[in-house]
């Protein structure tokens, strides 16, 4: 691994850096981008975010410069791998100090932060790239889609395998038609990122962990020891977004993106119900209505499910039987067949047609580099990366409106998404945009 690179840097003087919009390098006469460093800066330093760092970092022109995590112990692997980077506990100190220092910004904090993060980096001028799914709630989606458009900025979400040839094998099989008209969509994924129990009884943070800096701009809350730092924030209403929202922007991708990213038009949870407002059910469904176009026969309902949850024997019929249904992946229904799609790894969709599975030659793209692609993109390559905001917005909106739909269960909730509200529910409309804590504001946000 490199360590950072020794220059000379212009340091932000007083409160937050302003920057220019950095749009990428021009080419060189040869064609090929001058071998200037992309300057980092990476918030979150362990776990998923310690995989966008080495992920962004094994690309050839790329300098760590900063990193931000709220706790001291997860920063070993910056510290020991790139010893000359610089880390904060809070990322608008690394961005006031390095606003003038860093060209991109990589984001792999908990949900709540995602959108607080990634826009006061591009108020600065710079391109990111966000874990998924890209916010927590709806409104941080739809200003980061448009903040990012408005100021040509390039960004990409990090589900990794939209970039695998699995995925878009699967997307362009929809597209050529080889199972006729969409008709329904059913994924899954026996993930539980929930629970059916209260909490526990309120405990001290431990040592290095900075739970201030860590809550942010959610509302504060005590610690409780083994429930939010530092995975379990998942399953947690307000920090993260339960299965749904950790996972569908993962398995939802290969059908939504061969569709052409189309509009939901109403959602319902017909699953479990949350068992306080601290915590995401377990075994959730959540059933939409989703705006037909050339590639659907009509409007279609699309079905989301996980932990116990499973479609129905029916369905399994269409595929030759349950054993047949991805435990994590995707049913595309068409006029003329069944594409079934496992999630992970190279996986490749498999065509059925009345229950028997069937040989088709499908267009199967090469892999690519998620990471490499969004960085190639910074330097001057012109090719859009493959979730950029302006699609994986889009696609966010779709999965967290679910997220809406599973704290107001048994309800259908009729979307119009130019005005970003529900327009037969006050209650789902208050959870479109939630205010942030006094002192984190967010210009914007």
């Amino acid at each position: 691994m490199k360590s950072l690179s020794r220059r000379s840097f212009l340091r932000a003087t007083g409160g937050s850096a302003i920057a220019f919009p950095f749009i990428g390098w021009k080419s060189t006469a040869s064609g090929e981008a001058p071998s200037k460093d992309i300057r980092v800066a990476a918030f979150g330093a362990n776990g998923r975010a310690w995989g966008d760092i080495s992920g962004t970092m094994k690309h050839k022109y790329t300098t760590l410069v900063a990193a931000a995590e709220v706790d001291e112990k997860r920063t070993g692997n910056v510290k020991k791998d790139f010893p000359g980077a610089k880390v904060y506990s809070d990322y608008r100190e690394l961005l006031d100090k390095h606003g003038k220092e860093i060209d991109v910004a990589v984001v792999g904090t908990p949900d709540h932060m995602h959108a607080p993060i990634a826009m006061s980096a591009m108020q600065l001028g710079k391109h990111v790239y966000c874990e998924k799914p890209m916010t927590r709630t709806l409104h941080e989606c739809r200003t980061l889609t448009e903040y990012a458009a408005a100021n040509k900025l390039i960004t990409q979400m990090g589900n990794q395998l939209a970039s695998g040839s699995g995925n878009k094998t699967t997307a362009l099989a929809i597209q050529s038609g080889v199972i006729g008209k969409v008709v329904a969509v059913h994924s899954m994924c026996p993930k539980s990122w929930g629970s059916s129990t209260p909490l526990g009884a309120p405990s001290d943070p431990p040592a290095g962990l900075n739970w201030e800096h860590w809550i942010g701009v959610a509302k504060m809350r005590s610690y409780v020891k083994g429930e939010f730092h530092p995975g379990q924030w998942r399953k947690r209403i307000g920090y993260g977004t339960g299965t749904l929202g950790d996972m569908a922007c993962h398995i939802v991708h290969p059908w939504y993106k061969g569709l052409g990213g189309p509009a939901v038009l109403e959602v319902k949870s017909t699953g479990a119900i949350p068992v306080d407002g601290d915590s995401w059910p377990l075994n959730c469904k959540v059933e939409h209505v989703i705006r037909g176009n050339d590639l659907t026969d009509g409007d279609f309902p699309y079905t989301w499910y996980d932990g116990s949850e499973k479609p129905s024997e029916k369905l399994a019929e269409l595929v030759g039987g349950a054993t047949n249904i991805p435990k994590m992946g995707t049913l595309i229904i068409g006029t003329k067949g069944v594409i079934a799609v496992a999630h992970g790894g190279s996986s490749m969709p498999t065509v059925y047609r009345n229950g028997q599975k069937v040989d088709e030659s499908l267009e199967k793209p090469v892999s690519k580099d998620h990471h490499g692609e969004w960085l190639d993109a910074v330097r001057g390559s012109g090719v859009t990366p493959v979730c950029d905001f302006s699609y994986a917005g889009p696609m966010t909106e779709l999965v967290l409106m679910g997220t809406v739909a599973i704290r107001v269960p048994g309800k259908k909730l009729k979307w119009n998404s130019e005005k970003l509200r529900f327009t037969n529910s006050k209650e789902a409309s208050a959870m479109v945009r939630e205010k942030y804590r006094e002192g984190w504001e967010v210009k914007g946000l």
